[in-house]
């Protein structure tokens, strides 16, 4: 009996206790539908007055943009746009005379490409390898040629042998020859030739062995020339269809064990300048179909060996109009430094063969380059940053060089 009892005591508390809750429940609902107009008046108030500000500060707003919206380049760049070769990320063109939207586009580029600017042809050239399976399986080199306005890929040629050498963006891995009718592609298996290509009909001529020699740098009217590990010069002659016409090699003239030339060089006039390790020009004319090695001449006062100044860095020569030589210098040089960043930029009148300029950089530099036409600038490449200064050495801008970890090429838009 008592358990009974019990049992209708606890049951009736159960049922009391729920219907308190029901009843907190309604409660609580009516309260939230109640205050639910009011709180949606407040937001629509601020909103409605946030609105009128900004109507008030903006009186003619931006319109929507189209998505997606593809713009179209200039049939000519302006001189103060330049590509920079990010050497295997990719190839960006930039308007380095601007604070603002500076990136006009990019090229694709993969493992050590490299770029071809011409201005016979509304074109440009990337030399380039993939292979199958990412980093590995079937190689392939071709070279693409892109639409200059849009950047679209519009023809291929494939590059056969797999012999392209895979080296960072560098002078002397791809040119033009024969008024930039023909590209001459240096191979490195690690046997050294060229191959030939014919842009206009899109197709491969032959190739060129060169054993002991590397890169290419076009000569004459229709050749190239190579340094070799013998301290010369090669150059070969090529026929209208690209075969072999003619070779001839210079005297001795770099002294490889004692002052090599570094291999980047700037060209002025038809003679093509090679700095030297420990800061010696050494001009080569370049016009003719026999190669002219000119007498050399020295960069450094005694003041200067005395300091261990040293041409150093990686894109270290540049040139403009005025046949003014620029190169990257470096003090308390010594063995081994020679691809480490600079700390000036010495300049040079190459028909006095005397400096007359001295430029302090904000931050040392690897490369150098300097735009053409009349707002001239000087392009120095400063670790993950590009710097650009004025003639007379103020700097004037710097731009960031997002996801840079090597060293660039700098090819500039004449």
């Amino acid at each position: 009996m008592r358990v009974r009892e019990s049992a209708t005591f606890m049951h009736a508390s159960a049922e009391k206790y729920r219907q308190q809750c029901e009843e907190r429940l309604n409660e609580m609902r009516a309260s939230i539908l109640r205050a639910t107009p009011i709180a949606m008046c407040v937001w629509f108030a601020a909103a409605a007055t946030g609105a009128h500000a900004a109507a008030a500060d903006f009186p003619t707003p931006l319109p929507a943009d189209t998505i997606p919206k593809v713009e179209t380049l200039p049939a000519k760049y302006p001189t103060t746009w330049s590509f920079l070769n990010y050497a295997g990320d990719r190839i960006e063109l930039r308007n380095v005379g601007s604070d603002s939207r500076e990136v006009k586009g990019q090229l694709q580029a993969r493992d050590s490409a490299t770029l071809l600017v011409p201005d016979k042809r509304p074109e440009l050239y990337v030399a380039d390898t993939v292979w199958s399976r990412g980093s590995r399986g079937t190689r392939t080199d071709f070279i693409t040629i892109y639409d200059t306005q849009t950047l679209n890929p519009i023809g291929e040629i494939v590059l056969p042998g797999t012999k392209r050498a895979l080296i960072t963006a560098m002078e002397g891995l791809i040119t033009f020859t024969d008024d930039q009718r023909m590209a001459l592609v240096f191979d490195f298996t690690p046997a050294s030739s060229v191959t030939v290509v014919d842009l206009v009909k899109r197709q491969v001529l032959g190739e060129v062995e060169i054993p002991g020699c590397s890169l290419v740098y076009p000569s004459g009217t229709r050749g190239f020339s190579t340094l070799c590990s013998s301290g010369t010069m090669l150059t070969v002659r090529l026929d209208a269809n690209g075969a072999v016409a003619g070779r001839s090699e210079s005297k001795a003239f770099n002294p490889l064990d004692t002052d090599p030339l570094f291999t980047a060089s700037t060209l002025v006039g038809g003679v093509r300048y090679f700095p030297s390790l420990h800061g010696r020009i050494q001009p080569i004319d370049m016009r003719g179909d026999e190669v002219k090695i000119l007498p050399d001449w020295r960069l450094l006062a005694a003041a200067d060996e005395a300091g261990q100044w040293r041409p150093s860095g990686w894109q270290i020569v540049a040139s403009d109009e005025q046949k003014l030589l620029y190169v990257l210098m470096q003090q308390n040089a010594h063995e081994g430094t020679h691809k480490d960043p600079a700390t000036e930029v010495w300049v040079y009148n190459t028909v006095t063969k005397t400096r007359v300029k001295r430029l302090r950089l904000a931050r040392p530099g690897s490369s150098i380059s300097l735009t053409h036409g009349v707002e001239q600038l000087l392009l120095v490449q400063a670790g993950e940053r590009l710097d650009v200064y004025e003639p007379g050495g103020s700097l004037v801008r710097s731009m960031d060089l997002p996801g840079l970890h090597t060293r660039m090429q700098i090819e500039p838009i004449r």
